[in-house]
């Protein structure tokens, strides 16, 4: 009985720590998704222009104390359908934190033209600063179209050279 016992046992933990060894692996592949996409805006210089958006986006950087600045992109207002939507923002400012993103360690986004229930999404991030700093925010967002075809737009945003502010 204890064999049978023991036998169990060992069978017991080794389908967990199968179970757990998938599961990092799922994260070890988001990580290096994040990872690479990140790397790959970091040194991106062919950036879009705004005319060729297939939906709205909207930048803003806001004081939201003294020590801290936020910064956010709108994606909304869908000019084709667009499905899983992967996006990640980031900036030339020094940090440790990770960048607002989306559909990277979570769901893919879709942006449906006439969807009453999701009109948009933001990606909000944080930067403990009590400077007056010039950010360059720059933002990754790929799509899948009404074909199957996978796009990509790389667009780098300077608030300096924004006519709006």
């Amino acid at each position: 009985m204890k064999k049978l016992l023991l036998l169990f046992s060992i069978i017991l933990l080794v389908g967990c720590a199968n179970i757990k060894v998938d599961n990092n692996s799922h994260i070890e592949e988001e990580k290096e998704d994040y990872l690479a996409i990140k790397n790959t805006l970091d040194t991106y210089t062919d950036y879009d222009n705004e005319e060729e958006f297939p939906c709205d986006i909207t930048f803003s950087l806001d004081k939201t104390s003294e020590e801290e600045l936020s910064y956010r992109v709108i994606i909304d207002n869908p000019k084709i359908d667009m499905y899983n939507i992967k996006a990640l923002l980031i900036h030339d400012y020094f940090t440790e934190d990770i960048f607002p993103s989306i559909g990277i360690f979570d769901e893919p986004q879709n942006l449906i033209i006439g969807n009453e229930e999701v009109k948009g999404f933001e990606l909000v991030g944080y930067i403990e600063t009590s400077k007056d700093i010039d950010v360059n925010l720059k933002l990754y967002l790929e799509y899948t179209d009404i074909n199957g075809n996978i796009s990509d737009i790389y667009y780098k945003y300077n608030p300096s050279e924004d006519v709006n502010i």
